[in-house]
């Protein structure tokens, strides 16, 4: 009996431990390519975006598809996106599909690929920096940037010459001319078909697109929304200083840090926090204001400065984050709201409650004289730590109790207390 349950024991285990290793490799084999569509301008949300799908990219991932469509963007993001694509441990392939432009910054993230395929119809180069306002950049700026662009070339085994003309001459390339002068690798008719290619089509897909964290970065980056912000914010301190409010205050430091977020002079996890605090000030402000205001602002900023600090990991969650993000937005808007209106109840209980510094709080409480009172001569009592003028229709001595009994202006009538 002993022998048969030690042989049914081991053969379990063995059982087990194929499964296991089937497990394993069958989850190796299956492995994921991410698909990341990258058609917009090159911005603060593309690239932070782009930062949280490498960093959360799951061990079986095989390859990250860029498709790259866009006329171009900013400098510091893509100078960012650049050096997530050199340093990410997965191999990256940026695609441009039929009639897809990689124009000026693109040109820069397609040539730090690993593999940079085309289709028909697209076209890359026209690469020089060009100021917000259009006009034409420093020469040191121009020469700076055809030697990065030309060592990105380098390091990835393509035409350095050519990539060079992108900027110093504005140079573009069909995808045969830039196949032909080695900057593109191939070319392929569609994405299957660049996924055949590699030998890809057997993996899971997952597509990625801008969420709502990235689109907020996005519309934040806009020179012309980071401008309007600077105009808020200074036109809400001048109305602060003449009226103030406390809600212009709070208003007017908002505009100003959502402004040096889309200046990339602060981080968008900084931002986050600041927003937080700005709400909780705002909420409690509800006590001194009274009329709701407030506590509906803080609920806004706390719901926004939520959506900015919750950053979202791809592929790790197996439910709807849609859902959990709008519900648990909900959430705080809902408890934030419940905080506003105890907020508010506790400013009416104030309210109704008297100050300490009300003299009205003095009638019936005792008093000692310190000085003798008569009828037509004022005298001094000590009521609750504090002298006191105070008059009577008695003659009263010093070292006796008395009662007030009336507040007249700023003395007290008293009577002697029985």
């Amino acid at each position: 009996m002993r022998k048969t349950i030690v042989a049914l024991s081991m053969g379990i285990a063995l059982i087990m431990l194929f499964t296991s290793m089937a497990s394993a490799i069958y989850a190796q084999a299956q492995g994921r390519v991410i698909i990341f569509d990258m058609e917009a301008t090159i911005d603060a949300g593309v690239e932070d975006l782009l930062s949280r799908v490498v960093s959360s990219a799951p061990m079986d991932t095989k390859a990250i598809i860029i498709i790259l469509n866009t006329n171009g963007g900013y400098l510091n993001p893509t100078e960012k996106i650049v050096d997530l694509i050199l340093r990410s441990p997965i191999r990256v392939i940026v695609y441009i599909p039929v009639g897809g432009r990689a124009f000026s910054a693109g040109a820069y993230i397609a040539l730090s690929s690993d593999t940079l395929v085309m289709s028909p119809g697209s076209v890359i180069g026209s690469a020089e920096p060009r100021s917000i306002g259009g006009t034409e950049s420093d020469p040191k700026v121009v020469n700076a940037m055809a030697s990065w662009i030309s060592s990105l070339a380098s390091s990835r085994g393509r035409n350095e010459t050519a990539a060079r003309l992108m900027v110093i001459e504005n140079m573009d390339y069909t995808a045969e001319e830039a196949v032909e002068n080695n900057i593109a690798d191939y070319l392929v008719s569609s994405l299957s078909e660049l996924l055949e290619a590699e030998g890809l089509n057997d993996y899971s897909i997952n597509m990625v697109g801008m969420d709502i964290r990235s689109s907020l970065l996005s519309i934040l980056s806009d020179p012309f929304v980071v401008g309007l912000l600077i105009d808020i914010a200074a036109l809400l301190i001048l109305i602060e200083i003449f009226h103030p409010t406390f809600i212009g205050g709070v208003g007017a430091g908002v505009a100003f840090v959502l402004a040096l977020l889309g200046l990339g002079l602060v981080g968008t996890d900084a931002t986050a926090v600041a927003l937080l605090l700005l709400g909780i000030v705002s909420i409690l402000m509800e006590i001194k204001v009274g009329h709701g205001g407030p506590a509906v602002i803080g609920s806004f900023l706390i719901a926004f400065g939520t959506i900015l600090l919750y950053r979202q990991e791809y592929f790790i969650w197996t439910f709807n984050y849609t859902s959990f993000l709008v519900g648990g937005l909900t959430l705080i808007v809902i408890m934030t709201g419940i905080i506003g209106l105890y907020l508010h109840k506790i400013r009416e209980v104030l309210k109704r409650k008297k100050s300490i510094l009300d003299i009205d709080v003095l009638i019936g409480r005792e008093g000692i004289v310190k000085s003798r009172i008569e009828p037509a001569k004022p005298g001094v009592v000590l009521v609750m730590s504090d002298y006191w003028t105070a008059v009577a229709d008695e003659v009263i001595e010093e070292g006796e109790k008395v009662v007030i009994v009336a507040v007249e202006g700023l003395k007290l009538r008293v009577k002697k207390a029985r």
